[in-house]
């Protein structure tokens, strides 16, 4: 057993979220560390990491190929839902199961505040390189959590239109005041404002969806560092999203891309709309970035699983685009975050 397994097995009984609605960013936080270079420092933060979580909730009723409508989006239903995909993964073949149940789950990417995307993509991608029993527990756990969490937002996303992604950003609308509640209520009433169907399917639609995914990130690397200074955690899942989504994109069926990108544009702008106008603009940072490899150090020794989780992800796509802005990034969310 490996140490990502090892450290996989430990947060397999624990639940998806604790402290009353906090997602559980435990298995994605040491796929993150691994893929940093950190594979040794997986016990220990996971020792450190432990004590905040809640147990898994048990069982109540069985989801089954009948019933999985009436049980989706209920998240007091996430035993039956782990149980269920636990079950479905031991029956067939990982990519059969995520091939199936994706498209089911993408108009719920804010679930959970976008977690159950993101730690199913972090899992896919753990799987992709090895498969193992905990990495395949791991999906089921994740699947399960997006399954139970799923809250789709209102309308429909479909890009059908001609503006460019700077244009499409700058005609969402903007909701004035404090936002209070989870944020998963806030993208919800965000999505409901006047104007912000229009705007987000004027953007015009992907030619490739993991090249627009790409430029998703960057568009909102940028608005984390001009808008996020107030409200880092919100923002920085504009960027940790379609960057865990762009890093599996080739594992799902070639006809779901495009509604996936789709779908991540529509909880991206959700973010800007809802909570852009409680943020005080400031001008993009001047300075060189720091190397990749300060700041996965630095994301190390903050310990914060947010600050772990941006760090990765704007290591991944430096590494993709040249792009210093995704370094920009990290070192702010370092910063605030932890």
């Amino acid at each position: 057993m490996d140490q990502l397994d090892e450290a996989l097995h430990r947060l397999a009984p624990t639940g998806p979220e604790f402290s009353g609605g906090l997602s559980n960013h435990g298995p994605m936080a040491v796929e993150a560390l691994t893929r940093l270079g950190f594979a040794d420092a997986l016990s220990d933060w996971v020792s450190t990491y432990l004590p905040k979580l809640d147990e898994r909730p048990g069982p109540r009723m069985p989801v089954d190929a009948q019933n999985w409508r009436a049980a989706i989006g209920d998240l007091t239903r996430v035993g039956d839902w782990t149980l269920h995909f636990e079950r479905r993964i031991e029956e067939a073949p990982w990519r059969e199961v995520a091939g199936e149940w994706w498209p089911r789950l993408v108009p719920g990417a804010a679930a959970g505040a976008t977690h159950g995307i993101i730690r199913t993509s972090h899992a896919l991608r753990g799987l992709a390189e090895h498969e193992t029993r905990e990495r395949r527990t791991e999906l089921a756990h994740a699947l399960a959590y997006w399954a139970a969490a799923h809250r789709p937002l209102a309308g429909r996303p479909a890009t059908r239109g001609r503006l460019r992604l700077d244009e499409a950003i700058g005609a969402l609308p903007l909701i004035p005041g404090r936002r209070t509640g989870s944020i998963t209520t806030n993208l919800v009433k965000a999505s409901e404002a006047h104007g912000f169907d229009d705007a987000l399917t004027n953007l015009a639609p992907p030619q490739d969806a993991s090249t627009s995914l790409h430029e998703l990130a960057r568009a909102f690397a940028k608005i984390f560092l001009t808008h996020g200074r107030k409200r880092p955690v919100v923002f920085l899942h504009a960027i940790t999203a379609p960057v865990a989504v762009a890093s599996v994109i080739e594992e799902l069926p070639e006809e779901f891309r495009a509604s996936t990108h789709d779908a991540l544009w529509q909880v991206a702008a959700a973010i800007y709309t809802g909570y852009a106008a409680d943020s005080l603009a400031e001008p993009l940072p001047s300075a060189a970035p720091l190397t990749p490899e300060d700041l996965a150090e630095r994301a190390l020794a903050n310990g914060d699983e947010h600050a772990i989780k941006l760090t990765e992800a704007a290591v991944r796509e430096f590494a993709i685009t040249s792009d210093p802005i995704f370094l920009q990034a990290a070192a702010r969310g370092i910063e605030l975050i932890g």
